[in-house]
């Protein structure tokens, strides 16, 4: 399951939950209990072995 980045309208708390990508349900404030939130965008990173990432170029 991913986590999800949250910021709350209401008090500008920033917060992650872990939830499923097709679950349709509300988010609520763990700070305010405001289900007025805004899911953010994340940047993905993932880690790599030494050994896997010696094959591995980008570039162009």
């Amino acid at each position: 399951m991913p986590i999800f980045e949250y910021t709350c309208l209401k008090c500008a708390h920033r917060f992650e939950k872990l939830q499923k990508s097709s679950t349709v349900t509300s988010t609520e404030c763990p700070e305010c209990g405001s289900l007025d939130v805004r899911k953010e965008f994340s940047a993905f990173s993932s880690a790599v072995s030494s050994s896997s990432a010696a094959g591995c170029f980008s570039g162009g």
